[in-house]
């Protein structure tokens, strides 16, 4: 179990960029043994330690197979050696195939050791679905986020009613405001909020938008491999122990607001962190008091989690979103305009390009209702009344052009009908109506 946790300690201090023979020194071992742990190989004594022999001509791919494999365990070989002959690979299918198996092996043996992590290294990312809830008058979807720390298994749980992606980074910023502190790394399940497959590449990719939060706050955002529930194990449980233990201890759970769920839960949490742990023979919050030594510290500076909506303005003077309809003032009629909507607050601030426009407060979705402000309302008022005199002046004007016409080819069959249309445009023209 030492060389194990050696392990991790070297990964750990090359991340903090020690150099390699530091870090023989500080763990008191040999040079070529901190190239194995760098490279997840933990050796027995039956196991001869050093760089793998392999082929020759297998050598230059090696790093790119292993990578593959850590991403996809049960990547085909077959497709594995058509990508290698194109990169110039010369060697045979049976090199390549046993050369598979040997690093299928290693990630497998070593899949619960390299996330039985140390402190602050690594927290797990989750959502649970809690069945629905009578919101707004309408049954809507419940779900959970989870946040769990890797080494002293603390957690964070939050009730919403979406999954988000503004939703998702408004969590997370909660979840290190209640840690204290920022792990170096967080590990997500297979979410499209999170993580994006890119098919040029052929792998997935982390969201650009989670990317940006990421660089912001300082960790490093990680896919859970398929297939290997060793991964995720420690948050799924989390998320069967919420069903299990705290679901069952509220009343009347459907009708409960998330608001309520969650003060509810802030007490049910404590209560769990003082729990001792059967494993480690102590409770959550004593190993906590490690992991917040490591935890990084929460950044300065702001990051809008807010979501992008593009809004278009009717010729009415509104836009919609969620059946709602919204006022906008007349100088934005017919335009495209964007709204970044805050879960937290149901508040949405209206943009055009950069210049800011108003916030306006979010109606319950669904309700088909409108919202027509005062000083937009007298701006829409205003703009219809300039329309409709421009409209009149332009039926004068064209009316009196087809009288004119039909008097040069001298073909006016209905004279009293133009007399009267020119005698409203003469009186328009001469400001009765201006």
């Amino acid at each position: 179990m030492e060389r194990e946790y050696k392990m991790l300690e070297a990964k750990i201090l090359l991340k903090q960029g020690v150099k390699k023979t530091e870090i023989a020194r500080r763990l008191e071992v040999d040079r070529r043994t901190v190239y194995n742990y760098l490279n997840d190989r933990v050796f027995t004594a039956e196991q001869a330690p050093g760089r793998p022999t392999g082929s020759l001509k297998l050598d230059p791919f090696t790093a790119l197979i292993k990578d593959k494999l850590k991403d996809d365990l049960f990547f085909s070989g077959e497709l594995m050696f058509k990508r290698l002959v194109e990169l110039g690979y010369t060697g045979k299918r049976t090199i390549l195939k046993d050369y598979m198996k040997e690093c299928r092996d290693e990630i497998r043996s070593v899949a619960i050791l390299r996330f039985e992590t140390l402190p602050g290294v690594q927290a797990q990312v989750d959502w649970g679905y809690l069945g629905k809830f009578w919101k707004d008058g309408k049954l809507r979807k419940r779900y959970f986020f989870l946040m769990k720390l890797g080494y002293s298994r603390r957690s964070y749980i939050e009730f919403t009613d979406s999954m988000e992606q503004s939703v998702l980074l408004a969590c997370h910023k909660r979840a290190f405001a209640y840690f204290g502190g920022i792990p170096e790394e967080i590990l997500y399940d297979n979410m499209k909020t999170a993580f994006l497959y890119d098919s040029d590449r052929q792998q997935w990719i982390p969201h650009p938008r989670l990317l940006h939060f990421a660089n912001h706050y300082g960790f490093t955002p990680r896919r859970c491999q398929i297939r290997r529930p060793q991964t995720k194990g420690k948050v799924e449980r989390e998320v069967r122990y919420v069903r299990s233990s705290f679901v069952p201890s509220v009343h009347n759970i459907q009708c409960r607001s998330n608001e309520e769920l969650n003060e509810l839960l802030r007490s049910w949490l404590e209560r769990v962190d003082h729990k001792k742990l059967s494993e480690f023979g102590q409770s959550r919050l004593e190993r906590f008091v490690k992991d917040l030594e490591k935890l990084q510290p929460i950044p300065g500076g702001y990051f809008d989690h807010r979501q992008p909506e593009p809004l278009l303005v009717s010729r009415e003077g509104t836009f919609a979103f969620k059946t709602n309809r919204y006022s906008v003032d007349a100088a934005y009629l017919g335009k495209a305009l964007t709204g970044l909507r805050d879960p937290d607050t149901r508040k949405m601030a209206i943009f055009d390009g950069d210049d800011y426009i108003k916030t306006v407060t979010l109606l319950p979705d669904g309700a088909k209702d409108k919202i027509i402000e005062p000083q937009d309302r007298a701006s829409l008022i205003k703009a219809w009344e300039k329309g409709r005199k421009e409209e009149r002046r332009r039926a004068y004007r064209n009316a009196e052009r087809q009288k004119r016409k039909a008097e040069q080819e001298n073909i006016i069959q209905h004279p009293s009908i133009y007399d009267d249309v020119f005698e409203v445009g003469a009186i328009i023209h001469e400001g009765a109506l201006v």
